[in-house]
């Protein structure tokens, strides 16, 4: 049973509790998700190795059930409460975010919080950052495949400010050799619709955006994700919608004027050296 405490180190919002508590899901679909999750924490596991649950509450009732088995690795690796909790609050800013964009209770994104009870992620200040080994179908310049790597993650927690950046990149390089000295990690990479070289262009020069765009070195080729840049900018995938959304912001509007004119959204890739 998680307790009223749990749910708000979660990040729940009172909404969220609520509904939580009074979901009834399949036992028997909660108990094999578990399984696999208590199987696979710690181990890295490929991204076709778990089978998400069909029904996203199935998922998010697993969660909460193997709340136990995720603090009890962290507390293994010595991964102190705070960033642990950091961590796993996630669940709640993605149930948020749910309720947000649908209007109702649910987890659209609960493939991404099985990284989190994996033990693969972990939110360092401003930022997250995902240790994994670099697979051989997506090459980044002077890695080698296989070799141990951060994946940059940009949680919606406020600006991206060059104070903020450098202290999460800080934690990073300190984190990494200490909870996980068997996996030496020297790169950092990013694959994101900030990354777009049309928004780093376009935005002011000195705007945090950009500046954060500007630290990773641009590799491979970008690929059309217009999706991404109206979800994570005006959380919603409707882009019939185009005219509701708002234009408070210089970025904002550049996301709605360029699709208007025919263009396409992009998600780019660079990397970093820690």
């Amino acid at each position: 049973m998680t307790t009223a405490d749990e749910y708000r180190l979660l990040g729940f919002t009172d909404a969220d509790r609520e509904d939580a508590e009074k979901l009834s899901v399949d036992p028997a679909a909660v108990a094999e998700f578990a399984t696999e999750l208590r199987r696979l924490m710690g181990t890295f596991p490929a991204e076709d190795e778990l089978k998400v649950p069909d029904d996203p509450l199935v998922s998010v009732a697993t969660f909460l059930a193997t709340l136990p088995d995720i603090r009890r690795y962290h507390q293994q690796r010595g991964i102190p409460d705070e960033i642990s909790w950091a961590t796993l609050a996630d669940l709640g800013k993605q149930l948020d975010v749910n309720r947000r964009t649908h209007g109702s209770f649910g987890l659209e994104t609960h493939w991404w919080m099985t990284i989190h009870w994996t033990g693969v992620i972990y939110a360092l200040g401003r930022l997250q950052f995902l240790l994994h080994q670099l697979p051989a179908s997506t090459p980044v310049p002077g890695v080698e495949p296989g070799e141990w790597v951060i994946g940059v993650h940009i949680p919606e927690s406020g600006p991206l400010t060059p104070e903020a950046v450098d202290a999460s990149f800080a934690q990073a390089r300190e984190f990494f050799p200490r909870y996980f000295p068997e996996y030496p990690v020297r790169i950092a990479t990013l694959g994101s619709w900030l990354l777009d070289p049309y928004l780093l262009d376009n935005l002011p020069q000195d705007s945090n955006t950009v500046r954060f765009g500007r630290r990773f070195t641009p590799y491979g080729e970008p690929r059309d994700s217009q999706d991404s840049a109206i979800f994570f900018t005006f959380r919603s995938h409707d882009l019939t919608k185009l005219d509701e959304f708002p234009q408070d912001t210089t970025l904002q509007r550049l996301i709605v004027s360029r699709i208007k004119s025919g263009g396409t959204w992009q998600t780019a890739h660079g990397y970093l050296t820690l």
